[in-house]
């Protein structure tokens, strides 16, 4: 959800397995808060085909059709529901604009700069949805994006961040586990005791963060809205770049120079690494992947000790319907059912998290999932949630520039004053670019 793998960049979209649900819980999708059918909705309606692009997030498909499609086509048999793939810019570029955009929240303002949000206040208020039953913040950063009380997305599912551990690397090492509420400093010392070369096998602690992981933990913006400028060398995003570069110095964790393993294969299948701090359904997903049988649990994700408890947002996913369809209300229709609890139990107790304020939803988190029995997962999901900084569209070209210019600490050949000056100049530019295309 999503929502990035913050050890690479080109974070590898891996969702949890969807097993096979009885059409019986399927076709009772409804609850409470879904639209009572007018007389009208009694009778024989004209098919509508609704499509749907999934923007910076992906499902497979299999959890596209048990989450969303089956779910659609019991509560209204005359919707059906097109997942299209394409790039979003390529779509809307083509005049194919789709019905529904699956987005996460972050990417929100490349929506908006394509003209894409339809405000659906009006429909909210006619099909009678309770925003209250959202949970917090995600519902409130929702709102906040309408500035006279437009709603331009409905809620849908959340991705928890979580710090996993292998219990034999900890137990091997006679370290002790991680604790819920553990903080970034004991993280670090935990990373370095767990660093080290056996036989010839370097095994790590963890990987070192990407930038922009810490940056949303502290609530920082990479752009500043005003000047169009990266917000990348001053001593706030210094001191960000200084903590992740302490990492890359930890001994043992670069070999040479040399490129470091992808945190996914070297936690999972290779077994090491100590501890891999990503988001909960695509850690799973992978652990359930693996051939490696691993002994593993896991804690909230690690928060600073000025700010104990709150970690990075979570990489939160919201339903908007696009101005140009010609079937807004069928696509209200059809976000309001995927937020309903019947739908949204379904993905939770399989997937990814409820946005709904309901606690004895959030106590089923991945209770379908056989390798999540008896781990920490309600302990992890303890943690809370950062402030999402604005959107703004430039925001994933500059979080590219600094996270690759962090891999230059592997090398030591640019001390961090230069770093910063560097990724600066290039960050501007390449903003630059992407406003002068759009001047063509």
């Amino acid at each position: 959800m999503t929502e990035w793998n913050f050890f690479s960049i080109r974070k590898a979209s891996f969702v949890l397995t969807i097993g096979s649900l009885f059409a019986g819980a399927l076709a009772g999708c409804g609850g409470p808060d879904q639209p009572a059918a007018a007389p009208s909705d009694m009778k024989t309606k004209e098919p509508v085909e609704l499509t749907l692009a999934p923007y910076f997030l992906n499902m497979t498909d299999a959890e596209f059709q048990e989450v969303l499609i089956k779910p659609l086509t019991a509560k209204y048999p005359h919707i059906s529901l097109k997942v299209v793939r394409d790039d979003i810019t390529k779509l809307v570029s083509a005049g194919q604009t789709p019905d529904i955009v699956y987005s996460a929240n972050s990417r929100f303002s490349v929506l908006q700069e394509l003209d894409i949000p339809y405000d659906l206040s009006a429909l909210v208020k006619t099909y009678n949805l309770d925003l209250n039953k959202f949970s917090s913040p995600n519902i409130d950063w929702i709102k906040e994006l309408g500035t006279k009380g437009e709603i331009y997305g409905i809620p849908f599912g959340l991705n928890q961040m979580a710090l996993f551990y292998n219990k034999d690397l900890f137990d091997k090492r006679g370290v002790a586990y991680p604790k819920d509420g553990i903080t970034w400093d004991e993280y670090f010392e935990l990373t370095k005791k767990l660093t080290y070369n056996e036989g010839g096998v370097q095994y790590r602690g963890s990987l070192p963060p990407n930038p922009e992981f810490i940056s949303r933990m502290k609530s920082m913006s990479l752009v500043d809205a005003k000047t169009n400028k990266a917000l990348v060398n001053n001593d706030t995003f210094k001191n960000v770049m200084e903590l992740v570069q302490a990492f890359y110095q930890i001994p043992g964790m670069v070999q040479d120079g040399q490129k470091l393993p992808a945190g996914s294969n070297h936690f999972v299948k290779d077994l090491q690494m100590a501890m891999y701090l990503n988001w909960i359904p695509d850690t799973v997903g992978f652990i359930q992947q693996s051939a490696a049988q691993m002994n593993y649990d896991l804690v909230g994700a690690p928060a600073f000790k000025e700010k104990p408890g709150i970690t990075i947002d979570h990489g939160a996913q919201m339903m908007v319907v696009s101005k140009s369809s010609q079937h807004k209300e069928e696509a209200f229709q059809a976000i309001q059912l995927f937020a309903s609890p019947d739908v949204q139990n379904i993905m939770n107790r399989k997937s990814r998290l409820t946005v709904l304020a309901d606690e004895s939803l959030t106590k089923q988190f991945l209770a379908d999932v056989e390798v999540t029995k008896g781990k920490n997962i309600q302990g992890a999901l303890k943690v809370k949630s950062a402030k999402m900084a604005p959107p703004n569209p430039y925001h994933v070209i500059v979080a590219g520039k600094v996270n690759a210019a962090a891999e230059t600490f592997a090398t030591g050949a640019k001390d961090i004053n230069t770093v910063l000056r560097e990724t600066q100049e290039e960050s501007d530019k390449a903003i630059e670019q992407e406003l002068a295309k759009k001047k063509k």
